[in-house]
Parts: C-alpha cells; sequence; structure tokens
C-alpha cells in the first residue's frame, strides 16, 4: 500500500527534530534526514526544501499543542485528581512530538529566528500561568517552570549531559512525575 504523503511528512518532522536533538542542527544534514526516514533527498525537498522550513513547521505544531495543553491547564478541577491528571499529560506531552520540538528548542536556541523563540517563550508563559491561576505568588510561579523543568529533564537522553538523573528510563520517569507532582501540588497553598 502506497504511503500517504502526509505520514511521510510527518515522519520527516519526526525524525530530522530527533537528529536535531541528538546531534545539533548545524551538524545534521539534509541527507542524513532523508536516509533516516528511508526517502530520496528529491522526496525529502518535496516536502521541505531547507532545514529551517523544517524547524519552523515542528515549531508551528508545538505551539498549537501548547496553547492547547494551556487551556486545558487553566480550566481543570484545582484538586489532588486535577493536579495528578495535569502531571501525567505534562509527562504524556514530554513523550511525544511535542517534547522532541522542546528538546529541539533547548539544545538549539541559536537555531530558531528570534520571532520562534519569542513565540515559544510566550507560549510557555501562558501555560505557567494556566498552572498557576490568577492570583499566582513568585513561589507558585516557580514551582510551576520547576515541574517541567523536571519532566522535560529527566525525559531528555539517557540520564547523561549537563543535568544527569541516575536511573533507568522508566525509574527517571517516575521520579518525574512524583518531583513535579509535589511541585504543582504546593501551588496556590503557601
Amino acid at each position: 500500500m502506497p504511503r500517504d504523503g502526509s505520514e511521510t511528512r510527518e515522519r520527516i518532522l519526526t525524525a530530522a527534530m530527533q537528529r536535531f536533538v541528538e546531534q545539533g542542527y548545524d551538524k545534521t544534514s539534509l541527507r542524513e534526514i532523508a536516509e533516516d526516514v528511508g526517502v530520496t533527498k528529491a522526496a525529502l525537498y518535496y516536502h521541505f526544501r531547507t532545514k529551517d522550513d523544517i524547524v519552523r513547521t515542528a515549531l508551528a505544531g508545538i505551539l498549537d499543542q501548547v496553547h492547547s495543553f494551556g487551556a486545558w491547564a487553566a480550566a481543570r478541577p484545582r484538586t489532588p485528581q486535577g493536579d495528578a491528571e495535569l502531571v501525567d499529560r505534562l509527562l504524556a506531552f514530554a513523550d511525544g512530538d511535542a517534547g522532541q520540538a522542546m528538546r529541539f528548542v533547548q539544545a538549539n536556541p541559536t537555531a530558531m529566528t528570534g520571532a520562534q523563540h519569542d513565540a515559544t517563550i510566550a507560549r510557555l508563559v501562558d501555560v505557567v500561568g494556566a498552572v498557576t491561576g490568577d492570583s499566582a505568588s513568585a513561589e507558585d510561579g516557580l514551582r510551576a517552570v520547576l515541574a517541567y523543568a523536571a519532566v522535560m529533564v529527566t525525559l531528555v537522553g539517557n540520564g547523561e549531559g549537563p543535568l544527569p538523573v541516575p536511573g533507568g528510563p522508566e525509574e527517571r520517569r517516575a521520579a518525574a512525575r512524583r518531583v513535579a507532582l509535589e511541585l504543582v501540588s504546593g501551588i496556590g497553598r503557601g
């Protein structure tokens, strides 16, 4: 059965963002991305002319997902169950393509245009505001940022790197959930 063009486009986006995170935007070639996906360079060019086109498309998708997550977070019940669902959704968010795009932003800040960077930061600020609520204190804002960071830092790579977290993937994921839930549970409570 022939593959749908949109499926190929998504596979290119996923492979490219993974390469950009693992070896860096500047060190990744379009040829390597095409090889990872199993398509010719001409087929890749059909979907994306440049690495910048890939990044622009991936970040546009993530910003939509961040916006949706923020809207849900603002409307969630402020209960222990709502806090647990928030953290679980954040973990699922970080596990998917959106998380890969966020890791790209962290690993390759100079590869983004000023507008892309500003839009990404603005959406993340919106999410922090949605998590903390309208009457957020500086401590609540910090708790929300640290909960996000606990998830993102813990799920990146294999526990090595600038902020190493020991343990296997499942152990790190469970630790990220516990720490993030502890932080989120403290929001608005002191």
